[in-house]
């Protein structure tokens, strides 16, 4: 069952009401008040090669790209939540809810910087075969060609993906095994990104320059809006969101709770080792002997020669 109460808290005790407002009309200016401007009528030659190009069909269709930039990412941030084994519950929605705000106010961020740079009339390299074509729609939107939309917008969400899957993995304060492995995992949304702004050069939609420019755009809003809700990714707590307000301190004891049944959180104040969700495990000297591949006796031997016989071990491993 909800609890009514608590949700009311979280969002609008906490902020996150407003973070959600924010970029929701923020979202809604950029999209709406520079399509009522025109863009600047700069001048071209009528026998410029570099607008000469021929019109070809996109190879991601903007349908496409925006399945890429919320339904993926979405995904994502889903299954991430659902294979952590989050010890309070709560926490696995607060990690969704937080990537999903990263995503709104990524859109936000990069939206006014696209949208409104857009008003300067670059043309597309296609833009005189647009002219031929006579479709007034396609004219129009044959001069907002700096910077690449889909370039922008690809780069920003991926680079949220990337940056949520470098922080679940822990993968720069806590190295472990399948370590390249696990990094190329998290380095795949970025490929996919290149490979969408690539294709908008390919298909003569994008002079270079363009996408260059959203590559950085999307890249830069992309990861500011990552860091306004998580930690860094060095931080012993990297694989989880920022809370506010009292949910600091709630949060604060949730973890000692967890500390108390699971053993210390790394890299906390007086932790030893171990990981959030890692439980305490208890062995023998002998069965330490057996799964490290030493042999049991010889370990039982040494062991009792220094303190009895009888000592256990205690350590901190995944199950």
């Amino acid at each position: 069952m909800v609890n009514w109460n608590s949700v009311g808290h979280f969002f609008v005790y906490e902020g996150y009401l407003w973070d959600w407002l924010t970029a929701g009309a923020a979202i809604v200016i950029n999209l709406v008040v520079p399509a009522q401007i025109d863009p600047l009528n700069r001048f071209y030659l009528p026998n410029d090669p570099t607008l000469s190009y021929p019109i070809e069909d996109s190879s991601v269709p903007t349908s496409a790209l925006y399945v890429l930039v919320f339904v993926l990412p979405a995904v994502v941030f889903a299954v991430a939540a659902w294979f952590k084994r989050w010890t309070v519950p709560s926490w696995a929605f607060v990690d969704w809810h937080h990537a999903a705000l990263s995503i709104a106010e990524g859109f936000a961020f990069t939206t006014g910087f696209k949208r409104w740079i857009n008003l300067v009339g670059r043309y597309r390299p296609n833009w005189l075969a647009t002219l031929q074509a006579g479709d007034q729609g396609e004219i129009d939107d044959a001069r907002l060609s700096y910077p690449s939309g889909h370039s922008a917008y690809m780069f920003f969400a991926m680079t949220i993906v990337s940056l949520y899957l470098v922080g679940k993995t822990e993968l720069l304060h806590r190295p472990s095994q399948l370590l390249f492995l696990k990094s190329i995992c998290a380095m795949a949304p970025m490929a996919l990104a290149a490979f969408v702004a690539v294709s908008r050069i390919a298909d003569y939609k994008h002079a270079p320059s363009d996408v260059n420019a959203g590559c950085f755009i999307g890249f830069v809003c992309g990861v500011f809006a990552y860091f306004l809700n998580y930690p860094s990714l060095f931080d012993a707590a990297s694989s989880l969101p920022k809370r506010r307000g009292s949910a600091v301190s709630k949060a604060a004891a949730e973890r000692a709770a967890e500390e108390a049944e699971y053993g210390p959180v790394p890299g906390a104040p007086g932790a030893g080792g171990g990981t959030p969700m890692q439980p305490r495990v208890t062995e023998t000297a002998e069965q330490l002997a057996i799964m490290y591949g030493a042999s049991s006796g010889g370990a039982a031997s040494r062991n009792g020669g220094r303190s009895g016989g009888g000592a256990t071990v205690t350590t901190s491993g995944r199950y």
